[in-house]
């Protein structure tokens, strides 16, 4: 329960942290911009669309990097020291309160998922009608050419017509909700691990940037991808059936969780023994 109270405590500072409030309006911004021109689509087949955009928020590569910025910003800071979290750990083991961290680590990025979901069903919301299928404008859109012909092919979402093809709207949020929350938690937790180690901000920043890049680099080379941890928050880039050299559902399950246990078990085996440098909360 004391680590509950920790990562709640470190949610509730969400409102007077400008960093924070800049992440929100920043993907606020990028989701808005990026799904509004599928009102162009919807107009022009006389049609209200199915709600299951979400998938395909990350389906460009130059996106998914966009997209995965302010996640670095809102975790660039950890293991959240501030002035305030220095008395809940005179009262608090140090074991307890590390695990107060990763465990907000997990709800904050479960939450700006859900953040990322709920903006493609806001902003699109008059355009919509419910259905089970992924109906025919997201249909047209991901097997024909029309995105093309009405010229927002790059600035709007890509529908893809494998994703379209081999999974149901259901499987594809549910998967693409999962991939994308252990992607955040991957990152959160890798930032962590470093920080900890290095009681520098400046390392993890880079190699969080280096591994965001990789993903953009390795975008259509099916068998590298299973080296970039980044590249795998997109269904796209997961296999279905044996048909490809992308990796499989189960490997990238299993690789996100496995990765996510070492960061938390160094992070807490490194909390336990090393002093934790206070950072500034803006």
């Amino acid at each position: 329960m004391k680590a509950v109270r920790i990562c709640m405590q470190n949610i509730r500072k969400w409102g007077g942290n400008r960093r924070i409030l800049m992440c929100i309006a920043m993907t606020t911004l990028l989701v808005y911009s990026y799904t509004k021109d599928l009102s162009v689509l919807c107009n022009y087949m006389g049609q209200k669309m199915n709600p299951w955009i979400f998938p395909f928020l990350f389906a460009f590569r130059y996106m998914r990097i966009v997209f995965m910025i302010p996640v670095v910003f809102i975790f660039c800071d950890a293991p959240f020291v501030d002035t305030n979290q220095t008395y809940v750990m005179l009262r608090t083991k140090r074991n307890i309160w590390s695990m107060g961290q990763i465990l907000y680590i997990i709800v904050s990025s479960f939450l700006y998922t859900l953040f990322h979901l709920l903006l493609t069903i806001i902003f699109n919301i008059q355009y919509m009608q419910w259905g089970t299928t992924w109906g025919d404008v997201l249909g047209n859109a991901g097997t024909s050419g029309i995105m093309v012909n009405l010229n927002i092919r790059y600035t709007t979402v890509g529908i893809s017509a494998s994703i379209i093809r081999y999974f149901t709207p259901a499987q594809a949020m549910f998967f693409s909700f999962i991939l994308m929350w252990l992607s955040f938690i991957f990152i959160g937790m890798l930032i962590y691990a470093i920080n900890i180690l290095t009681k520098s901000k400046g390392i993890s920043i880079i190699v969080t940037g280096f591994l965001i890049l990789l993903n953009a680099v390795v975008e259509g080379k099916p068998y590298w991808c299973k080296f970039s941890p980044l590249s795998w928050n997109y269904i796209g880039c997961i296999d279905v059936g044996g048909r490809t050299q992308y990796p499989t559902i189960t490997y990238v399950l299993c690789m996100y969780i496995l990765m996510i246990v070492i960061f938390g078990i160094i992070a807490v085996a490194a909390g336990n023994r090393r002093e934790v440098v206070v950072y500034n909360e803006q």
